[in-house]
This record gives structure tokens, sequence and C-alpha cells, in this order.
């Protein structure tokens, strides 16, 4: 299909592989692929998508997110130019775009001795995707640091959120239907010593316990209330099933990995069949953690 009236048309790219934007490597192309340099420039994607009822999806590093072999209807919008990747200190809080790597925010707030960061040590993706997911684990998460988060909504208007007004929750996104371009976030003052210290044990325990070198999407699964994802389908003997070229990691039993020429289809079918396990040996419906685009 064409569309004649997109904006920038040196900012899009047509038919554009998804797996080089993701760590799982997989899936099809994006039917437009948008590369704003600025909110401005993000706003007339947005109107465009709008008025053109095209389905409007965000990627940052693609970090939990399975794109399908047949690739991806409408526009897909890439946060990665400078205009989102701003950092700045401001005493002890940070202001950070939604572009900017999480690894490497968490780095510059431990040398510049704020704590509350290093707590997701280990977790890739950007801010943007933190903030919306509530990224973290069992040291902490991103909303204990919030203060206010700024987004655009599908109108092209801007919304700034304080702390008080958002309902994190578990994995929950709490701005459907909008994208966050910016975060607010208050952190204390620490002793950088003990800041990289703590980092680094994080980074070494997570290093032992989950294959964060290889090709994956992080945990696929929530963790059911009262229950571990991880451990259930460990228990149901899952560890080392593979469908093509994916696997369930032996190390942490909540990734699947692509061994190198895995296909979306193949996680999928994965995905299902420990869905099914689970559910026949415990009554335990899993629910996915990752996006599937």
């Amino acid at each position: 299909m064409e569309y004649y009236n997109l904006p920038y048309n040196e900012l899009i790219k047509r038919n554009e592989p998804l797996s080089r934007y993701t760590t799982f490597g997989i899936g099809g192309t994006a039917e437009i692929f948008a590369e704003p340099r600025n909110s401005a420039e993000l706003k007339e994607f947005i109107e465009f998508g709008r008025d053109s009822r095209l389905p409007i999806n965000v990627i940052g590093k693609g970090s939990n997110v399975l794109v399908n072999d047949s690739g991806v209807r409408g526009i897909v919008i890439y946060l990665a130019r400078n205009g989102f990747k701003r950092v700045k200190r401001e005493n002890s809080s940070i202001i950070a775009g939604a572009g900017v790597s999480l690894p490497l925010l968490v780095n510059k707030s431990v040398g510049w001795g704020l704590g509350g960061l290093e707590v997701l040590t280990g977790i890739p993706g950007t801010v943007g995707g933190a903030v919306a997911s509530n990224a973290g684990g069992k040291y902490g998460t991103i909303s204990e640091c919030i203060m206010s988060v700024t987004t655009i909504d599908i109108d092209g208007r801007t919304h700034q959120y304080n702390r008080e007004d958002i309902d994190f929750g578990y994995r929950k996104n709490c701005f459907l239907n909008q994208i966050i371009i910016e975060a607010m976030l208050k952190l204390k003052e620490c002793n950088r010593v003990a800041l990289l210290k703590r980092s680094r044990e994080i980074l070494q325990e997570k290093n032992l316990r989950q294959p964060l070198s290889a090709k994956s999407a992080g945990c696929v699964f929530k963790n059911p209330e009262g229950y571990c994802a991880g451990a259930l389908i460990e228990q149901a003997g899952l560890k080392g099933q593979r469908v093509g070229g994916a696997i369930v990691s032996e190390k942490h039993a909540n990734f699947i990995i692509n061994t190198g020429n895995a296909t979306a289809a193949n996680v999928l079918e994965l995905v299902d069949a420990i869905k099914g396990d689970v559910l026949r040996k415990f009554n335990i419906l899993l629910e996915l953690e990752i996006q599937v685009w």
C-alpha cells in the first residue's frame, strides 16, 4: 500500500526487518518504520496514523517483544534519535528521555552517587519501556523512583502525570494509548562505591541465574500470584524443550532462547506447549509478559 502524505519521508523506511531491533532477533517487517527526531515529529506521525486509521506500535530496544513472522501492519515508531535520549541531573533527580538505554541510566545514576536505580541492574530495554511495564524484580521496581511521567496521546496531546496519579502494578501498563516520552526520577544521595558494589553483586547473581547473553526477550510469562512462573515451568520438566530453533533455557525456565534460526512460529508453539503443560500439571494458566506483535 502506498501512502502519499507521510510526513518526513527521510525519516521513514518501508518494509524494514524488525528482527534487527529486537533482542530476540526474530520477526517480519514493519510496513512503515518511522524514526522521529523529537516530540514535534513524533506528534506528526501519531496524527498521520490516527487520520489514516493505521495501527501504531512503539519500539525502543525491543527487549520485551516478539514480532510475528508475517510482520507488523501500520507504523512502528522507533525512539532512538537524540531528541529522546536526553539524560539530565537535577540535584538528586534525573530527567531521562524514553529512548535512553536503561543500563546506561543505571550506570550514570551509580556514577553520580544517586541510589534507587541500581536495583534495575541487568535489565535491558529503554526508559520508556521500563516505565510502561514497571520494570523490576525482587530487588525493586522503577515505579519506586518515579516522580513524574510525560506522554503524548493518540490525539497528539502532551500530558504530565505525577507519581500519585499513576496506579503502578506488577507488569501493568498504565499508559495505554499513550507514548511515554520522558520520566523524572527521584533518587537519593548515596555512597558511589557502595552503589557500584551493589550493582555488581546484582549483575553477578543474574548472570548465574539467567541467560543474559542469549537471544531472548527476558521472562516470557508473568509470575502468577503466589507462584514463580520459572519454577512452575521447571517443575513441569520443560527445561531444554525445543521447537525448531527456539528452546526453553536450561539456566532459567522462564526464558525462551533463539538458538540462531528460530522463527516467531517456533516461539509461539513453544509458548502454547508450556502453557498447556503447566495448566494440566498445576491448574495454573500462565499469562504472557512479553508483547506479541
